[in-house]
């Protein structure tokens, strides 16, 4: 039975869902950190330098550089985009839930919003696409001027640049 976000899974379904390369393809980036990473070798696609996994607490280790960010959904999130906010250069993928706390406080701070078209197809634990799209719309959050300017040449969703404030 789901509960509601794609991240919450039955019984013995993996609670592991992974971006899938197409988003990289239109970013067109090479980040220098994943820290919410399962690892470079479940993820190859995924252009990071280094792959923080769960073993070395990538929550918790500095960061360096442009930060590709896909946290744990739920109630980490918002520590996760806390660190992203303090260190100021990356790009995170998080459900556009605007009615939440963590959006208010951290989103709005952000440089471009990607509000994404259509839902993603996150690529389970198990290595297939997903049968089904995540169970709700996903936002691009990006910090920083680079990472601002290759979302919005992606053309991934539609785009709203809070620099212009």
């Amino acid at each position: 039975m789901q509960t509601g976000f794609t991240h919450e899974s039955a019984h013995n379904e993996s609670k592991e869902w992974y971006t899938p390369p197409a988003i990289f393809e239109r970013l067109g980036l090479q980040f220098d950190v994943d820290p919410a990473s399962p690892g470079a070798l479940v993820v190859p696609w995924i252009p990071a330098k280094v792959h923080h996994t769960v073993k070395e607490d990538g929550l918790h280790v500095p960061w360096c550089g442009k930060v590709w960010l896909n946290p744990p959904y739920g109630q980490d999130t918002p520590r996760w985009l806390a660190k992203l906010v303090g260190h100021g250069n990356g790009i995170a993928l998080v459900f556009a839930r605007t009615d939440t706390e963590w959006f208010h406080q951290y989103a709005v701070g952000a440089d471009v919003l990607c509000f994404m078209r259509g839902r993603i197809r996150f690529i389970s634990g198990s290595g297939k696409v997903g049968t089904s799209c995540a169970g709700a719309g996903s936002l691009l959050l990006a910090y920083g001027e680079e990472c601002a300017k290759a979302l919005l040449s992606s053309e991934l969703g539609w785009m709203v640049d809070l620099r212009r404030r």
